[in-house]
Formats: C-alpha cells, structure tokens, sequence
C-alpha cells in the first residue's frame, strides 16, 4: 500500500511539474520582445497628374551585390571597423538586395517618366535596352551615419557590353536605431538614384 501511495505521489508531483513547466515557457513567450521588421522605402509617388506617358526606353535594374556581411536579415551598425552589433529582433522585411533594387527601380521610374523600368531577373520576352548592375563595396551604419558606396555599370542587353560607369560615394546622418538606420538607408538610395547619369540612347552601341 506504501509502495502504491509512494507511486501516486511522485506521478502527482511529475504532473504539477509539468504543469509549472508549461505555465512559465507560456509566459515566457507572452513577455518575449516581438520582432520589428523595417523595409527600406523611396520616394512618396506623385499621383497628382494622371497624364499617359510614352514609354521611349526600357531599362532594367540588377543585378544587386552586395558584400557577405550584408547577406541576412538582421538590422546592424558598426561598434567599431573591425565589430558589427546585430541588432536584437530587428529584421529587413525583405532580403536586403531586393529592397535596394525596388528602391532604385522606383526612384528611377518616378525620375523618368518616359522609362519603363524593370527590375532582375526580367522576363524572356521583355529584355530591356539597357541594364543597371549595381556593386555595392560599403553599406554602413554607425553611431551618427550611414554610409554608402557603390559602382555603377550601364550594361548594353544586346552585346552584353559596358557603355557607362560611374560611382557614387554618399554620407547620411543617423543614429544606432533600427528605424534611423532604414531611413538613412533609404534617403541614401533615393540620393543614389537620382545621381545615376542618363542611360545612353536605345540605339547606342546597336550598329
């Protein structure tokens, strides 16, 4: 009879245990700090005007590199040269390459209206004239700003064959924060594009 009541006590006991344990992983996961997710963003879009446009060129953006340290999902700055902090449950809301791309296909295509601009990979039966590559060395945020530098290589589509380059280099005040970070990164795309030269004209190098 012992033996029995020595049983039902340490399943009773195992049981509340259980219990306890459950209680507390549910009220952990009530008070774990929820993830913010932040996406970069271009210019406001102009919808005052509702005129049709001509297209007269067809560009295409990408494709986008970008250095090792930038290929994941977590929002960061540098402590130091040599330290980069991830920030705790701040995450892109997109892959980082393609947040750059739709920044800069947006940003160009408000730009130039008269463009019709695609973004890589761009389907078979709508290659464009002209294409983008972008190479991006340093997408940086620190303590006070962020910073930017990146080649530019106009590719014609047609013989695959660079016809322009340029680079830019650009400083965006800012802070450690998730959200100053996104915007400063996002500001510095918009100055980006809007720096791009011209794309040559559709029949340049096509003779």
């Amino acid at each position: 009879m012992t033996g029995r009541l020595l049983v039902t006590a340490k399943k009773s006991l195992a049981a509340k245990c259980l219990l306890i344990a459950t209680a507390l992983f549910f009220t952990a996961c009530q008070h774990s700090p929820r993830k913010e997710y932040y996406a970069l963003g271009a210019s406001p879009a102009d919808f005052s005007s509702s005129e049709a446009t001509t297209t007269n060129q067809v560009v295409g953006i990408g494709p986008i590199h970008i250095p090792e340290y930038l290929q994941h999902n977590k929002i960061g700055y540098w402590k130091t040269p040599q330290q980069l902090v991830l920030l705790d449950n701040q995450y892109w809301a997109e892959p980082l390459d393609l947040g750059i791309a739709r920044v800069l296909a947006l940003q160009l295509q408000a730009e130039h209206p008269t463009w019709r601009v695609l973004q890589f990979p761009w389907p078979n039966n709508q290659r464009p004239n002209y294409s983008l590559r972008v190479d991006i060395q340093r997408m940086d945020a620190f303590f006070s700003e962020v910073v930017f530098e990146a080649n530019l290589d106009w590719i014609n589509s047609r013989n695959k064959t660079v016809v322009a380059s340029q680079r830019i280099k650009l400083r965006q005040d800012a802070s450690a924060s998730a959200a100053a970070i996104a915007q400063a990164f996002s500001e510095v795309l918009q100055q980006a594009a809007r720096g791009v030269q011209p794309v040559p004209p559709a029949n340049m190098g096509e003779r």
